[in-house]
């Protein structure tokens, strides 16, 4: 039994990596969540594609309407970067929340869509900026789909087994805030129990438009579209705040109606609900 590592160090080298690709090849990229796979299920042999040589992987570029990421960029880099932060401030909080300091520091964005883990704290912020998702596959083709498309349950993903993940595009929402928030058994080091992410267009004391993703509530993050119906085009009032809590409460009664923990997250989405109403409206 044998591991055989392959270290590409550009996208060419990992195109011709990709033709050799069977059932057992795994791509690395961090490999913060893959190790503790490989030593839970006894993976002792295969073939295992480094990631971490391509620089080329390994940016944030700002457009006018799209901010460029390269799948090898770690959650770190995400977090400190003035472009994420000055246009999307709830993917660099979400991103300095994951996990410790040493996985933030080796861990990327690139794997950890890839990953499609329930109780992961960037994903559900990607969602809520409609992010896409470049791939690239073992015929040099380049293929663009939404993030929703990619990440299809819980692990699970629409990859073909000869493609991976080279870039995030995330849309620039111009007028409008975000914020995000979650909820762990530990403040920093921990998985999510539950995670939100909110974008808001406000013009004085009223909501024009909001967008409110879910997170760790089943087996993938999704729109709350019941809350997005309640803010749109209310008022900034004393009264707001209270009825906010009570449509969170019914978007998980709807969410997970038979679970255990529905009684739990029902209360405990209010907190969330309460850092976020303090970061967009407080």
């Amino acid at each position: 039994m044998s591991m055989i590592m392959k270290t590409p160090n550009n996208l060419t080298q990992l195109v011709e990596c990709l033709k050799d690709i069977d059932e057992n090849t795994y791509a690395l990229s961090g490999g913060t969540d893959l190790i503790i796979k490989m030593k839970k299920d006894k993976i002792h042999k295969g073939t295992l594609i480094d990631l971490k040589g391509i620089n080329e992987l390994n940016y944030i570029k700002e457009e006018n309407d799209f901010i460029r990421v390269g799948a090898g960029t770690t959650f770190t880099t995400i977090e400190e970067s003035e472009i994420i932060k000055s246009n999307c401030i709830c993917v660099s909080l979400a991103s300095g929340q994951v996990g410790s300091t040493q996985i933030r520091n080796w861990a990327t964005i690139g794997g950890n869509v890839a990953n499609a883990f329930a109780g992961a704290d960037l994903i559900p912020t990607l969602l809520l900026m409609d992010s896409k998702v470049v791939t690239i596959n073992s015929h040099n083709e380049r293929i663009e789909r939404s993030i929703d498309e990619v990440i299809i349950g819980l692990g699970k993903n629409s990859l073909n087994r000869d493609e991976i993940i080279i870039e995030i595009i995330i849309p620039k929402y111009k007028g409008y805030e975000s914020a995000f928030a979650k909820l762990g058994s530990r403040t920093r080091v921990t998985i999510s129990k539950l995670n939100m992410s909110v974008l808001l267009k406000k013009e004085g004391n009223k909501i024009l438009d909001s967008r409110v993703v879910l997170g760790a509530l089943g087996p993938k993050a999704f729109r709350a579209t019941m809350v997005e119906e309640f803010l749109n085009d209310k008022e900034i009032d004393e009264k707001l705040l209270d009825r906010f809590y009570e449509v969170l409460s019914k978007q998980v009664d709807e969410a997970i109606p038979t679970r255990k923990s529905r009684t739990y997250k029902r209360e405990a989405i209010k907190g969330l609900g309460s850092d976020i109403y303090k970061q967009l409206l407080g």
